[in-house]
């Protein structure tokens, strides 16, 4: 199952207020605060193993558990939870939505449903921030107030007295740790071990009792199919021809799922194939000589045979061949947008798993290009115990772009009768005034001793951070009120794009093709569940 990102009010306060209690009620002599959890990669997306005996959203449900304790022992009762399952905090092009929403409501002091909150409870501050940037969020967020509280590891964290490079892996670290983890991964495969990762087909799983490693001996049931599988591409098969054969005869994929053309062209024209190796898109190559290094595991094709399935790979419309770069951008290109498609993380998967239960998992978009189609694409999902549900993204995004801009257009008209509120600006109209009676003191005759200048210059610090937000706020939403979305949609980024359809659609449910309907028939837009925010 993919990432995700949510956020929700803690379940013993909705009781409470469906039994008629009010939010004081409730809170008692407690403090309010809110409870944040995030892991980068949840163990249960890795291999279908995993899969198997860990539930999705373990690390983060943990954590949640933890920070509830926590809070308990320092009397501190959790308004609202937020989680961002699958995120890194390490990447700076990459938003973490649950991050953001927790952020704004500690700044303004209120969630979204009004509830006051001061105090962030975290299993560590690592969970939280990693970055220089987020961790001034963090801080300016929690300080923007003197009862603000930031509770770490059972223990309260000093945000005030901590500079940024003190409190944060910044920039210069994450970066060192990759170029760390580059070099070790770069000197393993000098040394001709297999790459990590999950089984290919071919290969035989890891043996711990006989020191056997993953990918490094041929499966004697599978290897024969890989074989056939380089010949019948060779004579000129397409991908989704070898594709189809595998399906019929049942033959899984190593994740036990169906093949497709991309996963048939993924596996030929890796190089491990031929017993290359390639790391950041290029081969690996002895320093000495210059020579790719050969592995030392059993390789299926020949040098030849993994050029020639490379070139007929780039013929056929691949831009480089093979993904050699596992997802990472070129050398010396500048990092590209998490999401390439509009709809992206919106769609769900509406097919049933292996065991009965609806999948929901997220769609993601995928390129798929063919011969007379380059630029073909399709939204899948990608549960290693689903799988089967696909619609081409020209299709959905047709469908649900006039969809959107009919919300967005009828939002619009409204506007104008709308006074729209700023969050945080009953916090803003207190710092204000408590500035005011400060200075009013001063002006007054007070003592303008070193602590009173150090509460204006903190209040002019305050002020100041929560007026730039209100300023960006209503900048957003005067923009918002000028042309009518439609009317500006085709000059819109994806970036733009995908941040409108944020308000206006909560998801859309992809229900698989009935039995019996090619995949060729024309696009249903009733087999679409779509729930729009209200």
């Amino acid at each position: 199952m993919p990432g995700w990102s949510r956020s929700f009010l803690n379940p013993s306060l909705v009781s409470a207020l469906e039994a008629g209690r009010t939010f004081e009620e409730w809170l008692g002599a407690r403090i309010p605060g809110v409870d944040y959890a995030r892991i980068s990669a949840d163990q249960s997306t890795r291999s279908a193993v995993l899969a198997l005996g860990r539930e999705a959203g373990t690390g983060v449900r943990h954590q949640h558990e933890d920070n509830i304790e926590t809070a308990a022992a320092f009397g501190v009762a959790i308004v609202k939870f937020y989680e961002d399952n699958g995120l890194t905090a390490a990447q700076p092009t990459l938003v973490r939505p649950a991050f953001t929403e927790m952020v704004d409501a500690l700044h303004y002091r209120r969630t979204t449903e009004g509830f006051p909150v001061q105090t962030l409870v975290a299993a560590e501050h690592e969970r939280v921030w990693r970055l220089a940037s987020d961790f001034a969020r963090v801080r300016q967020a929690v300080t923007v107030t003197d009862d603000g509280l930031f509770i770490e590891r059972q223990a309260v964290y000093d945000l005030r007295s901590k500079r940024s490079e003190d409190a944060v892996a910044g920039d210069g670290e994450v970066r060192r740790t990759k170029e760390r983890i580059e070099r070790h991964i770069r000197r393993r495969a000098l040394d001709g071990g297999t790459p990590g990762g999950r089984r290919r087909f071919g290969w035989l799983p890891p043996d711990p009792r006989s020191g056997l490693k993953i990918n490094m001996r041929k499966d004697p049931e599978e290897w024969p199919v890989l074989r056939e599988m380089i010949e019948s591409a060779l004579h000129g098969t397409s991908w989704n021809d070898i594709a189809r054969r595998l399906n019929a005869r049942a033959i899984p994929t190593a994740s036990g799922n169906r093949w497709s053309g991309s996963t048939v062209r993924q596996a030929l024209t890796n190089p491990v194939m031929c017993g290359y190796r390639a790391i950041h898109g290029e081969l690996l190559r002895d320093p000495a000589d210059g020579a790719p290094v050969v592995g030392q595991w059993d390789a299926p094709a020949s040098v030849a045979e993994w050029q020639a399935l490379v070139e007929l790979s780039r013929q056929r419309g691949a831009k480089r061949g093979t993904r050699l770069t596992n997802g990472s951008p070129r050398p010396g290109t500048e990092p590209s947008s998490l999401r390439k498609y509009l709809f992206s993380g919106y769609l769900r998967c509406g097919a049933a798993r292996k065991d009965g239960s609806p999948c929901d998992s997220k769609m993601g978009g995928s390129a798929r290009p063919t011969a007379t189609n380059p630029a073909n694409a399709v939204y899948l999902c990608a549960a290693l115990d689903c799988g089967g549900t696909a619609r081409s993204v020209r299709d959905v995004d047709r469908h649900l772009e006039a969809l959107v801009l009919s919300l967005l257009d009828e939002r619009h008209a409204t506007l104008d009768f709308e006074r729209p509120e700023w969050a945080g600006a009953p916090l803003l109209q207190r710092l204000v005034k408590e500035r005011e009676s400060l200075e009013h003191a001063l002006r007054a005759g007070a003592p303008s001793d070193a602590g009173s200048l150090r509460r204006a210059s903190d209040l002019e610090i305050r002020i100041s951070g929560l007026e730039a937000d209100r300023t960006k706020h209503h900048a957003l939403r005067q923009d918002a009120r000028g042309a009518r979305p439609s009317s500006r949609w085709p000059g819109m980024s994806l970036e733009q794009r995908r941040a409108a359809v944020t308000t206006v659609l909560r998801s859309v449910t992809v229900l698989p093709l009935p039995p019996g309907r090619s995949r060729r028939a024309p696009f249903d837009v009733t087999l679409l569940r779509i729930t729009a925010l209200t």
